[in-house]
């Protein structure tokens, strides 16, 4: 009977995650609310039920590398071993006790994850697993996590290899917001063979050659500048268009083209989200950490290699691909889904940790 009160009692108290990550959350925030981001960059939190209010902060150990150049490699440094200590005593201590913590990749968390592990403290905390393999320190630390969501099958049995209880791992997909304004483009002739929207592990050294010889017509945006190509001729302008901006130009390409560097690491997911709610086809390299097939759903074509021949025939075969056909699996790749799955795990550790 105590068992059941306890029960029914964990129920009605108000429950809060704190969100941390490897960017300024609570900026993100602020440009989810004034309509400037979609809400996929609140990593699910934004799509919650209102039983569960979110925390999050600005305190950022990555922002420390970002204003002083001289300080980004003790940050990588520091992050590799350490995850974000700020963010850490921000989510462990003060007006978030009692919080879950939700770390939306597993580096950022990583002194909480050894802080469990060691015993020193108790904080819930869930991860999102993004790819593999991790280190082994990085793997030791999960371990103590109460609950992981990674994006594939795939990941899911090699974190059970590294010791982590298949019980707590589950797969989710991703997605875009489909209720963001700036998905909403008017119907128009598209003028561009292709967008390239992304600037981490990105190889755009055939794009650019192909669209140096007037062979493709399209824009880079590679986080310094926005290049458009136009007949051979291009014409560079210095700093990134706002997402809104950048939607524009999506949705006036044939596709979106996703060549990365190290098709290893998990890369262009958010590229990705825009391009189905866009119904735009992609062109990408083969990404096995990547939540779905494009080529198996039929929206894009996978980069066998990184040659201009090999690109610009992904490009040219991805555009024959109806829209229609990219646009029927935003219905269920997007972040309404994803924040449902999100909010049955949170529960699940919430009456696990008040039971």
């Amino acid at each position: 009977m105590r068992g059941k009160a306890v029960n029914q009692a964990a129920w009605m108290v108000p429950r809060r995650v704190s969100l941390i990550n490897s960017y300024r959350m609570r900026e993100a925030r602020r440009l989810v609310i004034d309509g400037t981001y979609p809400a996929q960059h609140l990593w699910g939190t934004w799509n919650l039920s209102g039983k569960w209010s979110t925390a999050v902060t600005n305190v950022c150990m990555n922002r420390i590398g970002e204003k002083y150049q001289w300080a980004r490699g003790i940050v990588k440094h520091i992050e590799r071993i350490l995850g974000d200590p700020f963010q850490t005593i921000w989510a462990v201590v003060g007006s978030n006790r009692g919080s879950i913590i939700y770390a939306a990749n597993p580096k950022t968390g990583t002194l909480i994850g050894a802080l469990k592990r060691l015993r020193l403290t108790r904080v819930p905390y869930i991860v999102l697993v993004h790819s593999h393999p991790l280190s082994s320190w990085a793997a030791w630390c999960l371990r103590s996590a109460d609950a992981v969501l990674v994006f594939s099958q795939q990941i899911k049995d090699k974190l059970i290899k590294d010791g982590y209880p298949a019980s707590r791992v589950t797969v989710t997909q991703w997605g875009p917001d489909l209720d963001w304004q700036g998905y909403k483009q008017p119907s128009t002739s598209n003028t561009a063979h292709f967008v390239s929207a992304g600037k981490t592990n990105r190889d755009y050294s055939s794009l650019r050659s192909l669209a140096s010889q007037g062979l493709l017509n399209g824009h880079i945006l590679d986080g310094e500048k926005a290049i458009e190509y136009r007949d051979g001729a291009s014409h560079a302008v210095v700093g990134r268009p706002s997402y809104p901006e950048v939607m524009t130009l999506m949705a006036s390409a044939d596709v979106v083209c996703i060549p990365l560097e190290d098709a290893g690491m998990l890369s262009g997911l958010t590229e990705v989200s825009d391009a189905i709610a866009l119904g735009k086809p992609l062109v990408m390299s083969r990404n096995s950490w990547m939540p779905i097939d494009i080529e198996e759903l039929g929206i894009g074509v996978w980069l066998t290699d990184r040659s201009p021949a090999t690109l610009q025939s992904a490009i040219e075969q991805a555009a024959l691909i109806p829209r229609s056909s990219v646009l029927a699996v935003a219905e269920w790749f997007n972040m309404r889904t994803f924040s449902s799955v999100l909010e049955d795990v949170l529960d699940d550790v919430w009456m696990r940790v008040h039971d």
